[in-house]
């Protein structure tokens, strides 16, 4: 019996890159793409599970942090943002769910915000903010191989 979730994932990519991507010699093409393509997003589920959490977690807290900035006491969407992202860290037993659906209404709330506002200072403050977000979710994406110069990443801040 496979026990931990580490050795499932390791066995079944085993089993695609040994067993079956050999046994699909002669067949069309976008087929065997589709073996490779699964095999490669199992060995990034693979590295990045455990790191999976924490990295939600860091996101939703780069949320908050412009959410703060901007002034979320005098609009409401942001404001109920902000109330449920504190509470969801707070909350020891949250999951990878409740931070990404909690992240997902603080970029809908921020999106409304600027719109709203519309003025050059909210526009530079989320880009500000949001060059640091895409360098850790490029850096979240890294062990997929698009990165031209992968090296210039900064760390993870997750």
């Amino acid at each position: 019996m496979i026990q931990s979730i580490d050795k499932q994932l390791q066995v079944v990519m085993r089993a695609l890159r040994e067993v079956v991507a050999p046994a699909l010699a002669g067949a069309e093409k976008h087929v065997a793409e589709q073996v490779h393509l699964s095999i490669a997003t199992l060995a990034f589920v693979a590295e990045r599970l455990p790191e999976a959490r924490r990295y939600y977690r860091w996101e939703l807290s780069a949320c908050l942090d412009l959410a703060r900035e901007l002034g979320h006491e005098g609009d409401a969407a942001l404001g109920a943002f902000v109330e449920a992202g504190t509470a969801v860290l707070a909350r020891p037993e949250a999951d990878i769910a409740d931070y990404e659906k909690v992240t997902h209404q603080g970029r809908e709330a921020i999106a409304a915000f600027a719109e709203a506002d519309g003025s050059v200072e909210v526009e530079r403050l989320i880009l500000k903010h949001s060059a640091a977000i895409i360098d850790q979710q490029r850096q979240w994406c890294r062990p997929f191989g698009f990165e031209l110069k992968p090296e210039t990443l900064p760390a993870p801040a997750w």
